[in-house]
């Protein structure tokens, strides 16, 4: 079912691609794919084995995100910039007016308060339980504290992590060898997207089940390399309990 309004703006990531095959695979297909920079085809190893986990999509990065979008009939908009703050993208984004716009930019990068005002809402999955893990890298900082990893699904705002809720669940602790950064952690993302998206299809708009304080919560920074190893080794202890 091809979603009236609904337009991913997509860099070349894991995430990218987590996000539409997953969408593809429960049927829920944006209207149109804009790409922002180029991908490279393949883009990475493919996954030859599994394909899901405790009920996950798990990415292959062996298909590009012009591959599944071919193969679901789903337009594909080539963009230049890498960035949605860059004068192309921001065009592109002001002819298409979409309802909603799924933001899945390059990692790290702040959408400008001018292009928030475009007058259309940037749903941002985070990965972090908000407002509890706002910031970066916050799936790894749950893991040292002995949290479950969390996805929360916002509408962005002009503060960091502190947008209305739209949805927001916790997962499963990856199990010992998982590529947490490259597959655990696009497909928790993905997960939580289909269902809101979902929802957005039966419901006609994003509706938001909690409004933040931005005075209330924490905020982490990037993980040390050290702290990160951990973290990984967090999951070889509990496998062993």
């Amino acid at each position: 079912m091809m979603i009236d309004g609904l337009v991913l703006l997509a860099a070349p990531t894991a995430r990218s691609r987590a996000y539409i095959q997953a969408l593809v695979a429960a049927g829920l297909l944006p209207e149109r794919v804009v790409l922002l920079g180029e991908e490279s085809d393949p883009p990475g190893p493919a996954l030859h084995a599994v394909r899901q986990w405790q009920g996950l999509v798990l990415p292959d990065h062996g298909e590009s995100i012009a591959a599944t979008c071919g193969g679901a009939g789903i337009p594909v908009q080539a963009c230049a910039a890498g960035s949605v703050n860059e004068e192309e993208a921001v065009g592109i984004l002001r002819a298409l007016a979409p309802r909603v716009l799924i933001y899945s930019g390059a990692g790290g990068q702040i959408v400008s308060a001018s292009v928030l005002g475009l007058g259309f809402p940037f749903l941002h999955v985070h990965s972090g339980y908000l407002p509890d893990y706002r910031g970066s890298t916050t799936l790894y900082y749950a893991l040292l504290n002995g949290d479950a990893p969390g996805v929360t699904a916002i509408v962005l705002d002009r503060t960091i992590d502190t947008g209305p809720v739209i949805a927001r669940r916790t997962y499963p602790r990856p199990p010992q060898g998982m590529d947490i950064d490259q597959v655990f952690d696009p497909a928790i993302r993905a997960d939580l997207l289909v269902q809101v998206v979902a929802d957005f299809s039966r419901r006609g708009a994003l509706e938001p089940i909690e409004m933040q304080d931005p005075a209330v919560g924490v905020s982490y920074y990037v993980i040390h390399p050290v702290l990160k190893h951990l973290g990984i080794l967090s999951l070889a202890s509990a496998s062993e309990q």
